[in-house]
C-alpha cells in the first residue's frame, strides 16, 4: 500500500552515517545501544525502501527495552509500514493497554480499522483521540466521516467544523461542510464551503505533499525530541574588543555597510558608505587602497552580486544622481559599460529572477525598475512584465516563503502603503500580496530562522520600535518586541549557542530558543545607525560592524563564545552561480537545527557543546541538493557544487543473462514543456525506438526482462511500451531514423550499413585533426571546443571529409520503411543537455540561442553550403542517428561540416553507400507489468561531464538528492492494461520508480542460416523535468495526451474527460508523491508543509 511519507525526521544524516559506519550493531552500552536502534529505526522507517531493517531495529531496541510503551508502539508502525497489518495492530493494541496516554496508538488503530471497513472499532479508536487531543484536525476530520457514516449527520457536521476551525488550510473538511450544508438546506454556507473547498484545491496544485486526510503528526514515529532547539542555560555576558576603524567618518544621513568577499580569498571584507563615500576593509580592518571607487560620492546605498558570475562580488552603487555597475577585477573595481538608470534610487536587490544562472537587478524606490541579466549582451529593462506594487519603496530583501520550494521571494517596504510580498511562481513569474502585518515606512529588514522550523522569519525595525514576522506556512504572525534605536536589524549568534539574536540600532535581543526574544542587560554593543556581521578575524566567533551616530565606523571583535564548538561554511557553485548566491544552507547536530541562505560570504554556524556536525545540507538554487555527513566542528569547512544530473529521461535496463545492463535513455524526443528559450517551449515528439543489440537481451524463464528507470528529477508519463525482434542477415548493421529534432519529425524507417566507409580526414575548427576518434565506438571524442558545465559550448564546426566516391556503388537491397537512394551518413554519439534555464540564458546573450547541429557540404566552387538546416542530434546518452544524403552532394566532394554550439560529442561517423535493411520485425507486447518502488541507481559521472553518465543497476544508492514532483502518480503494482495501447492512459513515474516488464519469447520465429537477432523498444509517452524554467515543473498535472496541440495547452484543450479515462484517474492515478528527501528539523504536531 502506497501512502506519501513525510517529513519529520532526520532521515538523510541518520541514513548518512548508518552506510558510514562499518558496524552497526557493535556492542555497546545499553542507553547507547538502545538509542541507536532508535535512530536507525527512524531512519528506515522513513525511507521507502527500507521498512524491513525498520521493523529490525525497533525490535531490537524493544528487546532491550521490553517494558518500553515507546519501543511497542515504534514497533508496531514499523510492521504496519513494512504491510505485516496483523502483527503491527497486535503490538499497537497492547502498548494501548501499556498506555493509554499515547496518542499514536489510537490515531493508527482508526486509520487500520477505518480502512479495513471496521467502522464500530475505528470509531472508537477517534473518539478517544480526540479526547486525548482535541486540537488535532485530521482527528477530527475522520470521526466525523465516521458518524457520517454511521448516519449521525449532528456529531459529523460538529466534528467537520472542528477540523475546519482547527486547520483552514485542509481542504476535505469543507468538501464534507459542502454537502452537509447542502443536504441540510443550508444554501449560503453550503455555497460558502464549495467556494473554500476550491480556492483550497487549486491553492493545493502545487502542494510538496498532496493533502493526506489519513496521515497526522501521529502517524510518524514517537520521538519525543525537543524540536526548537530551545536553551535554558544562563547567558554569559557579550565581550567586545571596539576598533574604532581609520579610513573613514561616514555621514549621518544615510551610512551603510556590507560584507563581501571583495577579493575572494575566502575571507569576508567589509564595505562602508554615506554621502562622503565608499571605503572598503579587507577582512573587516585594514583599509583598501586603490578600489577604484574613492571618487564616487552621494551614495545611498551599495548591493554586492556576481553579475558576470566569475567568482568576484560587484557593486551595484545608488547614488544621488543613479545607479551604477562596478565591477570587480581581482579586487579592484572599475566600472562597467553597462549603462543603468540616471534617476534616484532608494535600495537595489540582485536576484536570479527568471531562474537562468545569472543575477538579475531590481532597482527601488519612487519607480521600481527591474533589469534583466542577459549576459554578454548587457541588462534589458523587463519592468513592465513585472507586477511592480505603486508606491515608494523604501526596502527590500530576499526570502523563502515557504521552506523546500524552487520560489525565492521579495519583501519590500513601501514608505506610503504596507509591504509587499513578490511571490516566486517560478518562470519569471511573480504574484503580490500585501502584508498587513507590517506597516508602512522607512523600515530596516533582517532575515533568518529565528526558531528553527526552517522557514524564513523577518525582523523589522521602524523609527522607535522593532517587530519580528514569524513565518507560520507562508503567514505572518507579528510580535513585537520592544521600543528600540532605528536603522539596524542584524541577526548574529554572538556565542555559537545556535541561536540567532536581533542587534537594533541600541539593542541586543537574545534567543532563548522556540523564537523567544528577551532584551539583554544595557547595551552590549552601544547605539549604532548601521550594522553587519561576519567572522571578519576567521576565529569562528561572529563579529559586527557598525556605525555609530557620529559616523565612525567600529568592528565590535567577539571575545566571548570560545567555549561553544562551530563549523564555518563556505560554497562554490559550479552550474548554480560561482558565489553560490541564495543557496540555502542547513546544519544539524544532535538535536540542534539551523538554516541560512548563503550569499556569497561564508557563514559560523555556532553548535553549543557538539563533538561533530551530523549534515551540512545544502540547496542549491536550482533545487538540487548535496549532503555533507559527519563533518568535523571548529573548523572552516568549503563545499564544491556536486557534479549531478537532474533532469534527462527514463532509463532503460535489460536482463543480459549476467545481470541488469545499462542501455540507455528514452523519450529525449519529447522532453514535455522545456522552454527553448525565447518564450516558447519545444515541440515534442512522443514516440521513440530504441535499439537494443541482441547480445544485452537474453530470455529468462521464457521472458525477455526490460525495466525502465526514473533515476532523475523528473515525471514520466508513458503510455505504450512495445518491443520488437528485428531479424536481419548478420552481415549487415541495422539503425533507425529516430533522433530529437524539430517539426517535421522523422518517419519510421530502418537502415542498413554493410560496408562502413570511415573518414579519410577529420579536422574540427582548430585545425587538429580529429579523425582517429571518430573510427569506433570507443568513447573517444572530438573534444576541443570550449565550453561550460551548463550544457553550453562555443560555436563550432566539424569537418569530415570521406574522400571521392566509388566508382559504381553496390545495388541497394530493399530498406523496410522507405527507400534511400543515395548514402547515408550515421553518426553515434552523445549530448550533455542543457536544461531549460540555460536555453532562455543562452537565448538572453545571443539571439540566436542554442543552435542545433546543422550540415553543410561543399558547391562546385568549394564553398559551404547548407544542405540540412536541422540535422538532429542523439536523443541524449549514447544512440546512433541517420542523415539521408540522397541528392545532398553538390559537387564531388564528399566533405562534410557539422555547425553547432551544443555540447554534442560524435564517436563514430561513417557513410553507407547501400543503406537497405533486409530485415523482419515480429512485435511482442508485454505480458506483465509492475510499477514498483526501487530508489535511484549510482550513476557515474565524468567532473568535466566528457563522458556519457552512466548507471550502475546493481549499486542502489540509499539516499536521494530531490523529491519527486508533488502530484498524484500511478499506484504501485499491474499496470499491464496501461501499456498495452495508445491510448493516453499512461503510466506516470515519479523520480526512485521502476517499471518491470516481461515480454514473451517463446512465440518469435527461429533464425534463419546467416541471419542474427536485435531489438528495438517502442516507448511512447513523454518526460518533464523540474526546471524552474520548464512548464508546470513543479505539477504532476495537467496531463499530457496524444490530441493536444502543444504543452503547455491551453483551453478548451483538456486531458480526455470520458467515462474510460475518469475511471482511468480514479482507479490508478492516486499515489502521492513520495517525499525522499526530509526535513532536518522536526515541527510541531499538526505543522505541515
Amino acid at each position: 500500500m502506497s501512502r506519501p511519507f513525510r517529513l519529520f525526521g532526520t532521515c538523510v544524516v541518520l541514513l548518512s552515517f548508518l552506510w558510514t559506519t562499518a558496524d552497526p550493531h557493535a556492542q555497546l552500552p545499553g542507553a547507547d545501544a538502545l538509542a541507536r536502534h532508535r535512530n536507525l529505526g527512524k531512519a528506515f522507517y522513513e525511507n521507502p525502501t527500507t521498512q524491513q531493517q525498520a521493523v529490525a531495529e525497533f525490535k531490537a531496541a524493544l528487546d532491550l527495552a521490553p517494558a518500553s510503551a515507546r519501543e511497542r508502539v515504534n514497533y508496531g508502525l514499523a510492521l504496519l509500514k513494512a504491510a505485516k497489518s496483523d502483527e503491527g495492530v497486535a503490538q499497537l493494541l497492547q502498548a494501548q493497554k501499556q498506555d493509554p496516554s499515547i496518542p499514536h496508538t489510537w490515531f493508527n488503530l482508526g486509520i487500520v480499522y477505518k480502512k479495513a471497513s471496521e467502522y464500530a472499532k475505528a470509531t472508537v479508536q477517534f473518539e478517544q483521540m480526540v479526547k486525548l487531543v482535541p486540537d488535532e484536525p485530521v482527528s477530527r476530520y475522520n470521526l466525523g466521516y465516521l458518524y457520517k457514516l454511521n448516519e449521525k449527520p449532528a456529531d459529523a457536521l460538529r466534528e467537520f467544523e472542528a477540523a475546519a476551525k482547527l486547520d483552514p488550510n485542509l481542504a476535505g473538511p469543507h468538501f464534507q461542510l459542502y454537502n452537509s450544508y447542502r443536504e441540510a438546506g443550508r444554501a449560503e454556507d453550503a455555497a460558502r464551503e464549495q467556494a473554500t473547498f476550491q480556492a483550497l484545491k487549486k491553492q493545493q496544485a502545487g502542494a510538496a505533499v498532496p493533502e493526506d486526510l489519513e496521515w497526522s503528526f501521529y502517524s510518524e514515529i514517537l520521538d519525543p525530541a525537543d524540536p526548537v532547539s530551545a536553551d535554558d542555560r544562563p547567558l554569559a555576558p557579550l565581550k567586545f574588543e571596539d576598533r574604532v576603524l581609520p579610513g573613514a567618518s561616514l555621514d549621518r544621513d544615510p551610512p551603510g555597510l556590507l560584507t563581501a568577499d571583495v577579493d575572494a580569498d575566502g575571507r569576508p571584507d567589509l564595505v562602508a558608505w554615506s554621502a562622503a563615500g565608499i571605503v572598503v576593509y579587507k577582512n573587516g580592518d585594514v583599509p583598501m587602497a586603490g578600489t577604484g571607487l574613492e571618487g564616487v560620492k552621494a551614495v545611498r546605498a551599495v548591493v554586492a552580486g556576481d553579475f558576470n558570475n566569475d567568482g568576484f562580488a560587484d557593486l551595484c552603487v545608488l547614488t544621488d544622481s543613479g545607479a551604477a555597475l562596478y565591477g570587480n577585477a581581482s579586487g579592484t573595481f572599475q566600472p562597467s559599460a553597462v549603462s543603468l538608470p540616471q534617476v534616484p534610487f532608494n535600495t537595489a536587490v540582485w536576484l536570479d529572477y527568471d531562474h537562468d544562472y545569472d543575477v538579475d537587478l531590481f532597482l527601488f524606490g519612487a519607480r521600481s525598475l527591474l533589469l534583466r541579466n542577459n549576459g554578454q549582451a548587457g541588462f534589458s529593462d523587463q519592468s513592465t512584465g513585472f507586477p511592480f506594487a505603486d508606491g515608494v519603496a523604501t526596502s527590500a530583501i530576499v526570502i523563502e516563503l515557504l521552506p523546500d520550494t524552487n520560489g525565492r521571494d521579495l519583501f519590500v517596504t513601501y514608505l506610503d502603503r504596507r509591504p509587499i510580498l513578490y511571490k516566486d511562481l517560478l518562470a519569471g513569474k511573480f504574484e503580490t500580496r500585501t502584508v498587513n502585518e507590517a506597516s508602512a515606512g522607512r523600515l530596516v529588514l533582517g532575515a533568518a530562522d529565528l526558531d528553527h522550523d526552517s522557514a524564513t522569519d523577518l525582523v523589522i525595525t521602524a523609527e522607535t520600535s522593532v517587530s519580528v514576522l514569524f513565518n507560520r506556512r507562508g503567514q505572518f504572525q507579528a510580535v513585537p518586541l520592544a521600543d528600540a534605536g532605528p536603522g539596524v536589524a542584524t541577526l548574529v549568534d554572538f556565542d555559537n549557542r545556535a541561536l540567532l539574536d536581533v542587534v537594533t540600532g541600541d539593542r541586543v535581543f537574545r534567543n532563548q530558543g522556540s523564537g523567544r526574544l528577551v532584551p539583554a542587560e544595557g547595551s552590549p554593543l552601544g547605539s549604532a545607525i548601521a550594522a553587519t556581521a561576519a567572522d571578519f578575524d576567521a576565529d569562528g566567533r561572529t563579529d559586527v560592524a557598525l556605525v555609530r551616530p557620529d559616523g565612525s565606523v567600529h568592528l565590535m571583535r567577539n571575545d566571548g563564545a570560545a567555549g561553544n564548538a562551530w563549523i564555518g561554511v563556505r560554497l562554490a557553485g559550479v552550474r548554480n552561480l560561482k558565489l553560490a548566491s541564495q543557496a540555502q544552507v542547513e546544519v544539524k547536530a544532535g538535536r540542534s537545527y539551523q538554516k541560512r541562505a548563503y550569499d556569497g560570504v561564508p557563514i559560523v554556524f555556532g553548535l553549543r557543546n557538539a563533538t561533530q556536525v551530523d549534515t551540512v545540507r545544502i540547496t542549491w538554487p536550482n533545487g538540487l541538493i548535496q549532503n555533507e555527513v559527519r563533518q568535523p566542528v571548529r573548523q572552516a569547512a568549503s563545499y564544491k557544487e556536486a557534479q549531478r544530473l537532474s533532469g534527462s529521461c527514463p532509463m532503460i535496463f535489460t536482463w543480459n543473462g549476467r545481470g541488469f545492463e545499462f542501455i540507455t535513455d528514452v523519450l529525449g524526443v519529447a522532453p514535455l514543456g522545456a522552454s527553448s528559450g525565447d518564450g516558447t517551449y519545444f515541440p515534442v515528439d512522443h514516440d521513440e525506438y530504441v535499439q537494443i543489440p541482441g547480445r544485452a537481451l537474453a530470455s529468462r524463464d521464457g521472458a525477455y526482462e526490460i525495466r525502465i528507470t526514473e533515476e532523475l528529477r523528473e515525471v514520466s508519463y508513458l503510455d505504450q511500451v512495445r518491443l520488437f525482434a528485428v531479424d536481419h542477415p548478420a552481415g549487415v548493421d541495422v539503425f533507425t531514423n529516430e533522433k530529437f529534432k524539430a517539426p517535421p519529425y522523422p518517419e519510421f524507417r530502418l537502415f542498413g550499413a554493410s560496408r562502413r566507409v570511415h573518414p579519410v580526414r577529420a579536422r574540427d575548427d582548430k585545425g587538429r585533426d580529429v579523425r582517429a576518434a571518430l573510427t569506433a565506438r570507443d568513447l573517444t571524442y572530438p573534444e576541443g571546443f570550449s565550453r561550460n558545465l551548463s550544457g553550453v559550448a562555443e560555436l563550432h564546426t566539424l569537418d569530415v571529409d570521406f574522400g571521392p566516391a566509388p566508382s559504381h556503388r553496390p545495388a541497394p537491397t530493399e530498406p523496410r520503411g522507405g527507400e534511400s537512394k543515395g548514402p547515408v551518413l550515421i553518426l553515434s554519439g552523445w549530448v550533455d543537455w542543457a536544461d531549460g534555464s540555460t536555453f532562455l540564458g543562452a537565448a538572453q546573450e545571443d539571439p540566436r540561442g542554442l543552435v542545433f547541429p546543422s550540415l553543410q557540404v561543399k558547391d562546385a566552387s568549394g564553398e559551404w553550403k547548407t544542405v540540412v538546416e536541422d540535422m538532429g542530434i542523439p536523443a541524449g546518452k549514447p544512440k546512433t542517428i541517420v542523415v539521408d544524403l540522397t541528392g545532398m552532394f553538390l559537387s564531388a566532394s564528399r566533405e562534410v561540416r557539422i555547425i553547432t554550439n551544443l555540447c554534442v560529442y560524435w564517436d563514430e561517423i561513417f557513410l553507407s553507400e547501400d543503406a537497405g535493411a533486409a530485415a523482419v520485425m515480429t512485435p511482442i507486447d508485454a505480458a506483465s507489468a509492475e510499477l514498483r518502488f526501487r530508489g535511484f541507481s549510482t550513476p557515474e559521472i565524468h567532473p568535466e561531464r566528457r563522458q556519457p553518465e552512466t548507471f550502475d543497476y546493481s549499486r542502489l544508492m540509499p539516499l536521494s538528492t530531490w523529491n519527486p514532483t508533488p502530484g498524484l502518480y500511478t499506484r504501485f503494482g499491474d499496470v499491464t492494461p496501461l501499456t498495452k495501447d495508445i491510448d493516453d492512459l499512461l503510466v506516470i513515474m515519479g523520480s526512485g520508480d521502476e517499471l518491470r516488464l516481461l515480454f514473451p519469447s517463446s512465440a518469435l520465429p527461429a533464425l534463419g542460416p546467416g541471419w542474427t537477432r536485435d531489438f528495438l523498444l517502442l516507448v511512447d509517452g513523454w518526460a518533464k523535468d523540474g526546471d524552474a524554467n520548464t512548464a508546470f515543473s513543479q505539477s504532476v498535472e495537467p496531463l499530457p495526451f496524444h490530441g493536444m496541440s502543444a504543452y503547455p495547452y491551453g483551453t478548451p484543450e483538456q486531458f480526455p474527460d470520458d467515462v474510460k479515462h475518469r475511471d482511468y484517474l480514479e482507479k490508478y492515478n492516486t499515489r502521492p508523491a513520495l517525499r525522499l528527501v526530509r526535513p532536518l528539523t522536526q515541527l510541531f504536531p499538526g505543522a505541515t508543509h
